[in-house]
């Protein structure tokens, strides 16, 4: 079992935040899920959101585990819900990687059509109104936000 820690949740008004550690490894990510999806249902977050977040998450998390170069230490998420939008930032430390610069896929229109693998980031695209990124200080940034 692993230690999942959810810090303070903060509310400001009509804004919520919370923070999130998670270790650098893919079982930790369903323990993030569960505190994530808890924490926005919590907030009044409608479930077509929540889980479009869910599945953005766990396909950047999963991709650092995987193919980050030289990582090192937790993830750290930080989400913010407004009543307008809801905005998840990734920091990892690790080699500079700018997921939004790789070529957009196309994604299958069926089942039969899939290959393995390749379209997550496609995915990550077609599921957020905002995914952005940069490099500071030696960690990895990432940027999600979907409209409410």
């Amino acid at each position: 079992m692993h230690d999942l820690a959810t810090l303070r949740q903060v509310n400001l008004s009509a804004v919520r935040r919370w923070r999130y550690e998670v270790p650098r490894e893919r079982s930790a990510i369903g323990l993030f899920a569960d505190a994530l999806q808890k924490d926005l249902s919590e907030a009044g977050v409608d479930e077509a959101v929540r889980q479009s977040l869910a599945t953005v998450l766990d396909e950047l998390l999963a991709n650092v585990i995987m193919h980050a170069q030289e990582a090192s230490g937790a993830m750290h998420l930080r989400v913010r819900v407004t009543r307008e939008e809801l905005v998840a930032q990734l920091r990892y430390s690790a080699n500079a990687f700018d997921p939004t610069g790789i070529a957009a896929a196309h994604l299958p229109t069926s089942i039969a059509s899939a290959n393995l693998g390749g379209v997550g980031i496609a995915m990550v695209r077609a599921m957020t109104e905002e995914f952005s990124y940069q490099y500071r200080r030696g960690e990895n940034h990432l940027r999600v936000r979907l409209a409410l």
